[in-house]
């Protein structure tokens, strides 16, 4: 079995998506994106500062990304590298190299994957090599480790007491947070072909963990005992083939009070009320990224590189904005007013949250963008392929006519 998350393939302007399933030969379709635009910006922006993180993530799928707290900002690179930084000038606080544990000596190396996520003071991230790892946030030291025992894409969620990770396998564990002592585990979805890559789950106060499936559902699992509450369907199989019957759920359930809202690879974007486990509204788009959200809107990456904001309330379509079509465009960010992404050829686009224009083009990094930028309100975090960590404000001091 060789699951994927849609991998996007760079050839010069040319990007192939190819799908090898059960060792059957398939047609390969590629998807010629877009020339990037020509914007006038009427935005200024700046980079504050900018520093290495390690040797970044290459051309692999990864769900790695920059995670900040009131006075650092971390990030980390496959390998094994991670790093603590200033949030103000980017300096150096700690740096520690998993590559260094027993376990990943035999490997090529530690193969970072999920996180980073930072609860209570400590860090964790998950790797490829079956490892969770927990971090002192302060001192930089490793405080435990746990062998899950199988590959771990998506980020761990954390809870009160507990620690979870959804392997690829689609099997949910549970560890101690203090320990790292396993808790418990519960069964996989089945399904045997399914993008590469999974949802990452969400701990709600200390009642439920969610996460999406490889069949178009949501699973609610009690965060004490493991056991499946219940199941919403944000998505039903449906086409001709096998790639069109792929309906993962592999974005982030994005949860605000008491609402919960899901978008579907060749499905639906859905908003559910809880505990009601009642729909609110479901709209046509498909996309495995993460949503954004404000205080009234929701945003989205869909899998053409084409990006939304949508009323929450109602559903409705706010605007869409479709010039960078398959510019393999990141999961959106909103930040002081705006939504911003990234893209595969480093171009990081600020777009006006009511309108959906670009105000603001910048090429920040040659190695591409992969994942969200990350903000404190104050900065913009963007990590590139290559392993640069950089903070990026709009500049007031200098803005553009």
């Amino acid at each position: 079995m060789f699951s994927f998350c849609k991998k996007q393939l760079i050839s010069g302007m040319a990007l192939a998506v190819s799908v090898l399933l059960n060792g059957c030969s398939n047609d390969v379709d590629v998807y010629q994106p877009v020339s990037s635009p020509q914007v006038v910006n009427s935005v200024a922006t700046k980079v504050v500062w900018s520093r290495s993180v390690g040797s970044g993530v290459g051309n692999y799928f990864t769900r790695l990304s920059p995670v900040v707290d009131e006075v650092k900002v971390y990030a980390a690179s496959r390998n094994g590298d991670v790093y603590a930084m200033n949030k103000d000038d980017g300096s150096r606080e700690w740096h520690l190299d998993l590559d260094d544990e027993d376990e990943n000596d035999d490997r090529r190396s530690t193969r970072l994957s999920g996180g980073l996520v930072l609860q209570y003071g400590v860090l964790y991230v998950a790797s490829e090599n079956g490892y969770l790892y927990a971090i002192d946030a302060e001192e930089g030291t490793l405080k435990w480790k746990a062998n899950v025992g199988q590959e771990v894409l998506a980020t761990p969620a954390v809870g009160y007491d507990k620690v979870f990770v959804l392997t690829i396998s689609g099997q949910m564990f549970a560890f101690n947070s203090d320990t790292g002592e396993k808790v418990w585990a519960n069964g996989n979805d089945g399904n045997m072909i399914s993008l590469r890559g999974d949802s990452n789950p969400v701990a709600i106060a200390d009642k439920v963990v969610i996460y999406g499936t490889a069949n178009g559902k949501i699973n609610i699992v009690s965060q004490e005992t493991g056991v499946l509450i219940h199941q919403l369907n944000v998505n039903v199989s449906s086409g001709a083939t096998r790639i069109a019957r792929l309906n993962d759920v592999n974005s982030t359930p994005l949860s605000i009070m008491n609402e919960v809202y899901s978008v579907a690879f060749n499905g639906n974007l859905q908003g559910f009320l809880i505990p009601e486990f009642s729909s609110m509204w479901k709209r046509q788009y498909s996309s495995c990224l993460d949503l954004a959200s404000d205080s009234t809107d929701i945003a989205l990456t869909d899998v053409s590189s084409h990006i939304y904001a949508i009323i929450r309330v109602d559903g409705t379509q706010r605007w869409a904005n479709t010039q960078l079509t398959y510019r393999n465009v990141t999961a959106p960010t909103y930040f002081k007013r705006h939504v911003v992404v990234g893209d595969y050829e480093g171009f990081i686009y600020f777009l006006d949250d009511a309108t959906g224009e670009i105000k603001s083009m910048r090429e920040l990094d040659s190695s591409g963008m992969y994942t969200a930028a990350v903000t404190d309100d104050n900065y913009l975090y963007f990590q590139s392929r290559d392993g640069t960590l950089y903070a990026v404000d709009i500049d007031d001091e200098n803005k553009e006519d």
